[in-house]
């Protein structure tokens, strides 16, 4: 199936919205009710070590079939190959792991935590290839269904075993039943992806390619992950919960405003590429979009944090609402050039992305060993610094290979920061004139985002800002189809 960019979005959003609604309320329930920061904290340790290993498992599958020029089944069944052996290795790796990193961090729990972990990235080189698929046909309404089911099963196995008393083991259930409901889903969905029998013939080419992005998936997940790792190591399991239950909403967020433009970002650039189209505008419009929803969401978030942390989560988390404040913060500077690993690859700079790569990882590990011994805020600070860091040394990446003018990246920047504070004032405002961040309720806290919200579009429209019109589009696009569900005839 093929459907329109905007078609696409539309779908990708639905995935994003649904999913979040149900992770929120899984996450509310679970910390509210059953689980206590340093609970959560120790399934984190646990997923970030397995996490750095098993950011191998893609083994750039997703990348080589989406941005593959020619594709057949033989090669369909060539990278399924690849991608059923490197799953086997790796869930090996990560067993192994798992009794040192129970001994490291002196926790026994962790060894059971880190092997049902492992056992569910047996799973993934099931649902990779057709998911890829879809992605790469732009039938992101079968990437919906599929995402929405395996959200709600996992949602639904954490909080049923939260509740049974499994403690922090309920995460790990949760993810196992996540990864093994996307492959049976995706597996349906695409039935006629072929899987055996497998065939080691000509496969060289995509391990070679798997090699060089395992590299980068590997480094990446230490960038990703080692906050989690040396806050648990060098704090404590309750610090860690608190950042991570922060860190996890504020990139939920992120992706639930910001995911639906970015996942077609990279099969949008690739037939634009194919058909020669210059790529400088089309990339510089859809960042224009990421950027615009993005960074007024971060602002309110960060503005929100408090009274939102408060309300949701309740008293015994409430130091999560400065860490929030700086993570939300810093994800500005991440989003604010996006898919750079896949522009990079698919114009041949393949080694370039894996040298930044790895200077990023050495630039943040080192700010947050400097960081955490003056706590989980000061750690949370250390992302703005390497965001602002990561945004300076991937724009001049970018922009030599797109050649797009760096007047007009920064006329975007420009406009958007100011349709962003627009978005957060009346939050802000409120806690200087009005009602305090620790005594306001959740209605009025609501009102003032709404309110926000409505300021941000106007600002959009004031400023003339690039992407005005085509938010404005889907939009009304969707206002259009809700208004014809309401005028269909009842049987």
């Amino acid at each position: 199936m093929s459907m329109s960019l905007r078609s696409a979005a539309v779908w990708a959003a639905l995935a994003q919205y649904i999913g979040f609604a149900l992770q929120f309320v899984g996450s509310v329930i679970i910390a509210r009710y059953f689980l206590d920061p340093a609970e959560v904290g120790v399934f984190t340790v646990a997923f970030s070590a397995a996490a750095i290993i098993t950011g191998l498992q893609d083994f750039g599958i997703n990348r080589f079939i989406v941005g593959a020029e020619q594709l057949d089944d033989r090669l369909i069944r060539k990278t399924t190959t690849v991608s059923l052996t490197v799953g086997l290795g790796i869930c090996a790796v990560v067993l192994a792991l798992s009794e040192p990193v129970a001994q490291f961090y002196g926790n026994d729990d962790l060894f059971l935590i880190t092997v049902v972990i492992g056992l569910s990235f047996l799973f993934i080189p099931f649902s990779v290839v057709p998911l890829a698929l879809m992605q790469r046909a732009m039938d992101f309404r079968s990437y919906a269904q599929v995402d929405i089911a395996a959200n709600f099963l996992n949602v639904a196995v954490t909080v049923t075993a939260a509740w049974a008393g499994y403690s922090s083991i309920s995460l790990a259930f949760g993810v196992f039943a996540y990864q093994a409901s996307r492959a049976l889903f995706a597996r349906f969905w695409h039935r006629k992806v072929p899987v055996f029998p497998v065939t080691w013939r000509d496969t060289w080419p995509i391990f070679r390619y798997g090699a060089s992005s395992g590299m980068l998936s590997f480094t990446s997940g230490i960038a990703a992950r080692a906050p989690d790792l040396i806050i648990g190591k060098m704090i404590s399991d309750s610090a860690l919960g608190l950042y991570s239950r922060a860190t996890g909403l504020a990139v939920q967020f992120r992706m639930l405003v910001g995911g639906p433009i970015a996942s077609v970002l990279y099969p949008s650039l690739a037939r634009a590429r194919d058909r020669g189209e210059p790529l400088a505008g089309r990339y510089l419009r859809l960042t224009a979009a990421l950027c615009a929803v993005t960074w007024a969401a971060m602002a309110g978030l960060a503005a929100a944090s408090y009274p939102l942390v408060m309300t949701l989560y309740g008293e015994r988390w409430i130091g999560a609402a400065p860490v929030l404040v700086w993570v939300a913060l810093s994800q500005v500077f991440f989003i604010a050039i996006p898919m750079q690993i896949e522009v990079g690859y698919m114009l041949g700079r393949w080694r370039r992305v894996i040298q930044l790569t790895l200077l990023d990882v050495a630039i943040s590990l080192a700010l947050l060993f400097l960081a955490a011994p003056y706590g989980i805020v000061a750690v949370a600070i250390s992302r703005v610094v390497h965001g602002a860091v990561w945004l300076c040394i991937n724009a001049v990446f970018v922009q030599r290979m797109l050649h797009f003018r760096w007047s007009e990246l920064a006329w975007i920047y420009v406009k958007t920061a100011l349709c962003a504070a627009v978005a957060a004032a009346p939050l802000l405002l409120s806690y200087a004139f009005w009602i305090p961040a620790e005594d306001m309720s959740f209605p009025v806290l609501a009102a003032l985002c709404a309110v926000g919200v409505v300021l941000w579009g106007l600002g959009l429209r004031a400023t003339n800002h690039p992407s005005a019109a085509d938010l404005g589009s889907i939009a009304q696009e969707q206002l259009d189809r809700f208004r014809t569900v309401l005028k269909r005839p009842r049987a």
